[in-house]
């Protein structure tokens, strides 16, 4: 399972916005030796037993100019914060569909 989401972390943009867990991926990343152990017992508590912390799914929606001086909602782009922790789970997911697909 390590081989899974160590790679994925390490993949992720790591100045990318803060996420609901104030944690940016640097942080995971910097201190993989240190969190590691911790995310690599998360994930697969998620995926095979479906323990999924409360707070782990929530998402913030933020809206970004892409113009200097929006006037109608087409001027902004919407984007999607979600928990760090939620990319390897979702990325791993995928990466086991994709023989299937």
């Amino acid at each position: 399972m390590r081989r899974e989401i160590e790679p994925t972390l390490k993949q992720m943009v790591p100045t990318k916005a803060l996420r609901p867990n104030s944690f940016c991926p640097l942080f995971y990343q910097k201190y993989w030796s240190t969190v590691g152990t911790d995310v690599c017992r998360l994930v697969p508590g998620v995926l095979n037993r479906g323990d999924m912390p409360k707070n782990l799914n929530h998402t913030i929606i933020s809206l970004i100019l892409n113009t200097k001086n929006p006037e109608s909602m087409k001027d902004l782009r919407p984007i999607s914060l979600c928990n760090v922790m939620y990319k390897p789970i979702s990325k791993t997911i995928a990466n086991r569909l994709k023989p299937i697909l």
